[in-house]
């Protein structure tokens, strides 16, 4: 607000010093040369009435003549004395429309701003509006509301139902997202993305599993597009379901290889083919790291862990978790890379306190690194692997016999 009242100032200013200096000097240039005009008229009058004066000392003018002309001389003086008082002055009314514009513009300037403009805007919290600040649930729930009554009168906008659809997606509203997802399919039969997308919305609103039609959908969409990452990411978690652990690492092995190496998501999908080769009693993934080298055995843990501590939910991200998803708690050697060992919860459970102590190695013949990352995903379709939307929370390295670790869901998985 300050900048743009300086800014608005300045240019007042500006206007004024342009239009108040040549209106005042113009004027009082006027005013000089009509004020010199009387001055001089009265000297030539002066001048004649002394060459009368001689003429009537030599005799070429008679008295009646003299007295007739010295009459006429002095009237003339008398009118442009008068003429001189009044041209004094004149030059002030020039002042008084400078005085005048220097109160008056700024004035009407403002008046005008608060007539025509719009005041609010100098307010920046104003400005930014609602959008700078974080929306309750509530609200969220409020907008969605108002597109969803919009687009019943619109079927064939496309865009405001595909917003739609997500829009139930991230609110956890799985039944909502099925139905608007199915409405964009008979709209875009042939958009593998959609039928993907309801694959994924059918499953989750059928309790997690993606067995019976989301899998008709799941083939039907990797029909249109082989390579579609959400359906192939969806194939493999179908497959992993069935305990088809081959084909689930197939599918997703598809997905490594449209994914640059290094990538935080190819890194997520390699220990998913990884641990889904491993339970198909598989050889590694060519290309896979190698176990971590500096390991040991926990200390009192014996061949497990003894980790424990607590998994929280962010207020924040509360409206986007449904009491029945799958909360999945995996201890691992890095950020990235195979689990180690996994626990499984609910978001029905949350806050929770999780313990390592009895849960089983996934390598039993592995070594525990001397540190390990304790992360947490709530899944929406209920299956391990990673997929967008789901909620996710790491917590620090820290020794695999800690205690009182807490772990916070605080993030939306890309």
């Amino acid at each position: 607000m300050t900048p743009f009242l300086a800014l608005a100032a300045l240019l007042v200013a500006f206007a004024l010093l342009l239009l108040i200096p040549p209106l005042v000097r113009a004027r009082r240039r006027v005013a000089t040369v009509a004020a010199d005009q009387p001055g001089t008229a009265l000297a030539v009058l002066r001048e004649q009435l002394a060459e009368l004066e001689v003429e009537r000392a030599a005799g070429r003018v008679d008295e009646a003549t003299y007295l007739r002309n010295r009459s006429e001389l002095e009237r003339r003086a008398l009118e442009e004395g008068e003429g001189e008082a009044a041209a004094g002055p004149r030059w002030q009314p020039a002042r008084a429309w400078g005085i005048a514009l220097l109160l008056g513009l700024p004035v009407l300037a403002a008046g005008m701003y608060l007539l025509l403009g719009n005041p609010e805007g100098l307010d920046p919290a104003k400005v930014a509006g609602p959008a700078q600040h974080q929306f309750t649930p509530a609200q969220v729930e409020g907008m969605v509301a108002k597109l969803a009554a919009r687009l019943e009168n619109e079927p064939d906008n496309l865009e405001g139902w595909m917003m739609l659809a997500r829009s139930y997606t991230m609110l956890g509203r799985a039944e909502a997202a099925e139905k608007a997802y199915r409405h964009l399919a008979e709209k875009m039969p042939d958009n593998a993305q959609v039928i993907a997308d309801w694959a994924d919305a059918l499953g989750a609103a059928r309790g997690g599993t993606l067995i019976g039609e989301p899998e008709t959908l799941i083939a039907r969409a990797l029909k249109l597009e082989p390579r579609n990452m959400k359906a192939l990411a969806l194939a493999g978690s179908a497959a992993f379901e069935k305990a088809d652990y081959a084909g689930a690492a197939r599918h997703w092995e598809r997905i490594l290889e449209q994914l640059p190496p290094g990538e935080e998501l190819a890194e997520s999908v390699r220990a998913s083919v990884a641990e889904a080769r491993a339970k198909a009693g598989l050889p590694p993934l060519a290309g896979s790291p190698p176990p971590p080298v500096a390991a040991t055995p926990a200390a009192g843990s014996g061949p497990g862990l003894s980790l424990r501590g607590e998994i929280r939910l962010a207020p924040a991200l509360a409206a986007q978790a449904k009491p029945e998803d799958t909360v999945f708690v995996f201890a691992r050697g890095g950020e990235v890379g195979p689990p180690i060992a996994a626990l499984r919860l609910s978001v029905a459970q949350l806050p929770a306190a999780f313990d390592f102590s009895g849960a089983p190695l996934m390598n039993p013949s592995g070594a525990v690194p001397e540190k390990v990352v304790v992360g947490v995903r709530v899944s929406r379709s209920g299956q391990p692997v990673g997929a967008p939307g789901d909620l996710e929370g790491f917590s620090a390295p820290v020794a695999p016999n800690a205690q009182g670790v807490i772990v916070t869901v605080d993030r939306v998985r890309p």
